[in-house]
């Protein structure tokens, strides 16, 4: 047997086993739309006890808190009060902090939200207690003016059963209210009125007069003699020129003293002759150098001679006192003022030569 017959009764056994002709079928059959097949998702079996408490663990101390650091746990049941704790990144979990304080002379240990709580109350309570003691305040005014309302209807109340009972009484009484209210009275009444209204009109004028010119000629001037001579401060100024204006000052109607505008001329010209003329001698005066240290150092000295005189003169004198009858030489003449800082050396020493001797 040949390669080529070999082939071909291998080829018919295969195509007659019952294997392959079932499959020759269901290839030569139509073919329908196959259904969709569930995705099969793999799960992860499911972890033990053991692990889940292994997982769930809080980390230890030692294993990623630097030194000196302990874990803090954190609130996990309800809070006594919502409120939010921050640090200087943001919005922080709530510790489970246990606080000790002392309150009502007892100590008292509460968690930080139970604190938290105390302390809401404590501000209503501070609030609460301002509201009842404004209350208790304007109570308390109110009851001071009824009992004072009580006591006039009170005292009203007695004086109309007085009058109804006392005729001497209600004839007085009578009396006094027919001469309060004569036509003289009233007319009395609405002259000192309208005299009022007058007084509070001129007032009101003067006012008025003395503001614009303080503020349109007297200010200007003050500040621009200020800033030309540094040295004098407006209020030096204004001090002054108030002073000076006492002389031109008149009485007014309310009895007190103000510059009338008939004298707002010699105001004008005080500023001008003497205020600016003042202002510019105390700037010279406090802008001029400072004395040279020699005429200090002959100043000083001369002051020292002069005390040193007199300390010597008062030694001498009473180591010297005359017993007896004063005598009846004729007193010296008062030595002549020096003249220079020489001079005044010299006389000092003239003195204590003079005393020594």
């Amino acid at each position: 047997m040949d390669i080529q017959e070999a082939l071909t009764e291998a080829a018919n056994a295969a195509m007659s086993s019952p294997e392959l002709v079932e499959a020759t079928k269901a290839a030569e059959a139509p073919q329908e739309p196959a259904e969709p097949q569930d995705e099969v998702v793999e799960t992860e079996a499911p972890e033990t006890e053991a692990e889940a408490e292994a997982t769930t663990e809080e980390p230890t101390e030692d294993a990623a808190l630097p030194e000196g650091y302990v874990a803090v746990p954190v609130v996990d049941d309800k809070l006594a009060t919502e409120f939010v704790l921050k640090d200087a990144e943001g919005e922080v979990e709530i510790p489970a902090l246990i606080v000790e304080y002392k309150a009502n002379g007892k100590v008292r240990q509460d968690r930080l939200d139970q604190v938290v709580k105390l302390a809401q109350f404590g501000v209503y309570n501070e609030a609460r207690e301002q509201q009842i003691k404004q209350v208790e305040q304007e109570a308390q005014a109110l009851q001071q003016e009824r009992e004072e309302l009580a006591r006039i209807v009170e005292e009203r109340e007695a004086q109309l059963e007085r009058i109804l009972q006392d005729e001497e009484f209600f004839l007085s009484v009578r009396d006094l209210y027919q001469a309060e209210n004569s036509p003289e009275k009233r007319a009395e009444r609405a002259e000192r009125e309208i005299e009022n209204i007058k007084i509070q009109s001129q007032v009101a004028e003067i006012s008025r007069q003395g503001q614009a010119f303080y503020e349109s000629e007297v200010k200007p001037a003050i500040d621009l003699i200020a800033n030309a001579l540094p040295s004098v401060t407006p209020a030096e100024l204004e001090e002054r020129m108030a002073y000076a204006m006492q002389l031109h000052a008149q009485v007014g109607p309310n009895g007190q003293p103000y510059l009338p505008a008939s004298q707002f001329e010699s105001a004008r010209q005080y500023i001008v002759n003497d205020l600016a003329v003042w202002a510019q001698m105390m700037h010279a005066r406090r802008s001029e150098p400072a004395t040279s240290p020699a005429l200090e150092q002959a100043q000083a000295a001369t002051a020292k001679a002069q005390i040193e005189a007199q300390k010597a003169k008062r030694v001498v004198g009473q180591a010297t006192k005359p017993v007896g009858r004063a005598s009846s030489a004729p007193a010296k003449s008062k030595a002549a003022k020096p003249a220079t800082v020489d001079d005044a050396l010299d006389s000092a020493m003239s003195e204590i030569l003079a005393s020594i001797r």
